[in-house]
């Protein structure tokens, strides 16, 4: 199944639980911050954030029914529907945060991934924050099985195709390291959790600020 069609036609549907650390973010917002997330979903996140008293939030997304299901429940929030991966219509260095949740595991070629870092970079100031959460490749045995009839298929270790029909990929601390070559990081922690089917897993959630360009 098309990773799109994925998220519009069942993604849509499911309800996600992946934590945003605003202890951890708090140090490189203010209210007044410019802030978006890529890969928005229904605006879980950007609800949390606007809850906290900001404002200044947009969301973009390329699922047009999970645009359809936040702004029903959240009117309020600026939720956008984008028509290409890795593409923002956002100005340079218009940004102060920029929020990626679990979405490189859904980007599957290396050259989309680094095509969407580097567009959070374009729209980051200088010294502007990326707040990035994702799946590392775990030791779980389940996964273990999965990673290796990947291997088969696909000749990349942490790259499998799901129960509902969908490729993901998993990732090593180094290939983040690397995609994040041009950003400070600030902060990285490697964390438990489970994933929108209720299955354990291994993510990492990051603060990373941008370098002068």
């Amino acid at each position: 199944m098309q990773t799109q069609v994925f998220w519009n036609e069942v993604g849509s549907k499911k309800d996600f639980e992946d934590p945003l650390f605003y202890e951890k973010l708090k140090p490189y917002v203010c209210r007044s911050s410019k802030i978006m997330e890529y890969g928005c979903g229904y605006g879980r996140l950007l609800k949390i954030l606007k809850d906290h008293g900001y404002e200044n939030l947009s969301g973009y997304d390329f699922a047009p029914k999970m645009i359809a299901r936040g702004k029903k429940a959240n009117p309020d929030l600026d939720l956008n529907l984008v028509e290409s991966s890795g593409e923002t219509p956002l100005l340079d260095n218009e940004c102060d945060l920029a929020i990626m949740s679990t979405i490189l595991c859904c980007t599957v070629e290396w050259e989309s991934q680094v095509k969407i870092v580097e567009e959070m970079r374009r729209i980051l100031k200088p010294g502007g924050a990326l707040y990035l959460a994702d799946f590392l490749v775990s030791d779980q045995p389940r996964y273990k099985e999965k990673y290796e009839e990947g291997f088969e298929k696909f000749n990349q270790w942490g790259l499998y195709t799901t129960n509902e029909d969908i490729t993901v990929r998993h990732h090593t601390t180094r290939w983040i390291m690397d995609l994040l070559k041009n950003f400070n990081i600030q902060w990285f922690e490697q964390i438990d959790f489970k994933t929108m089917n209720n299955n354990p897993a291994r993510t990492f959630h990051c603060i990373a600020t941008n370098m002068d360009k």
